[in-house]
């Protein structure tokens, strides 16, 4: 009987310490992209920049509130924290293409993260510094770690579409043209369009609302005199309650963005109006509203020349993101996936 109770207790024993082995062994991180060993730490960086991105991929929306289990739940197939670990390889793998060019092109010294991190610290030091003794500082006052990378992946960028000896940056007049007709309708001109209107903002001036209909009324009657010979900018001066309210404005295709700020909403009800129509007596947000449009002129889509930097600039952005995307591919990741998801597993809610 003891020989027998020692048996079970030697394969309990012997069971634990396997156990013990492999939970060990799991615990072990281990993760190198193209011979860069990542550590602990900018793993987990990159799992908080795909974070939120990942859960809007299982909830369907984005913002949306996660509890405790929901990272180990299985939903349609999938396991998300599973899926977080991939996408974080995946950001890494990005990170590493970038940087690993950066380094290739002397636009930094170091491609590891870690020197990543000492030129960020550097960079808040250097801003604090020139605060405290009072000299201008250009842009954040202080760069989170997220806005850095950021900047610095921006600027990298800009370094190498700037070097016009770089790997796809020539850009030949037939590449122009064939990006310029593809993408000719974005170069598309607004309308110049000459507008009169009325606008009574009764609530603002503090009107009542019997005032503010007996003005809904005028402008009714004027807008059922309106014709071919009978202009909205004329008979409105006829009328003294009326003329003070009435406004004339020129809107070329070139001052759209200033107009659109100062008369948004008498642009966005006079939008579809074609010359000679207008509106009916419209009323909006306490505001009373009749508008003529006198002319509608049609602008000539912007031209290939007009355009020749933008589409040069846009060209080449494409082709820089097109040899990361493919270096991110290409990159060789040594790891035990099941290893890694593991680690995630234990540290997916601190």
């Amino acid at each position: 009987m003891k020989k027998k109770i020692c048996i079970i207790s030697t394969i309990v024993l012997l069971a634990a310490v396997v156990l013990a082995g492999v939970l060990v062994r799991g615990d072990r991180f281990s993760l190198e992209i193209n011979g860069n060993k990542i550590d602990k730490e900018e793993f987990l960086d990159a799992v908080s920049r795909r974070r939120y991105e990942v859960t809007a991929y299982f909830t369907g929306k984005e913002g949306s509130s996660t509890d405790a289990g929901f990272w180990e739940r299985e939903i349609d197939g999938e396991i998300p924290y599973r899926k977080l670990a991939d996408a974080a390889v995946e950001e890494l793998k990005y990170f590493h293409a970038v940087y690993g060019l950066a380094r290739e092109k002397g636009y930094v010294e170091d491609d590891s993260y870690a020197s990543f991190l000492k030129r960020w610290e550097s960079e808040n030091a250097l801003r604090k510094e020139k605060i405290e003794k009072g000299e201008t500082v250009y842009g954040l006052s202080e760069y989170t770690k997220e806005l850095y990378l950021e900047y610095e992946t921006d600027t990298i960028q800009k370094s190498y579409c700037q070097d016009l000896e770089n790997e796809g940056i020539e850009v030949t007049e037939e590449d122009r043209e064939l990006y310029y007709e593809e993408h000719k309708e974005s170069y598309e001109r607004e309308d110049d369009r000459t507008l009169d209107y009325i606008k009574i903002p009764w609530e603002e001036e503090g009107m009542s609302g019997r005032q503010a209909e007996e003005s809904k009324k005028i402008l009714t009657s004027i807008y059922k005199k309106m014709d071919e010979e009978h202009s909205l900018s004329e008979l409105a001066a006829e009328n003294a309650e009326i003329s003070p309210y009435l406004f004339h404005a020129e809107v070329a295709a070139s001052e759209l963005s200033a107009y659109s700020r100062s008369i948004n909403d008498v642009l966005s009800f006079a939008w579809e109006l074609k010359k000679g129509e207008s509106t009916a007596v419209l009323e909006e947000n306490g505001c009373l509203y009749l508008i003529e449009c006198i002319e509608r002129k049609e602008n000539a889509p912007a031209s290939m020349e007009e355009v020749k930097d933008h589409i040069n600039k846009t060209l080449r952005e494409s082709r820089y993101d097109e040899i990361i995307a493919k270096r991110a591919a290409d990159a060789a990741v040594e790891c035990d996936m099941e290893r890694i998801y593991f680690f995630l597993k234990k540290h997916i809610n601190e």
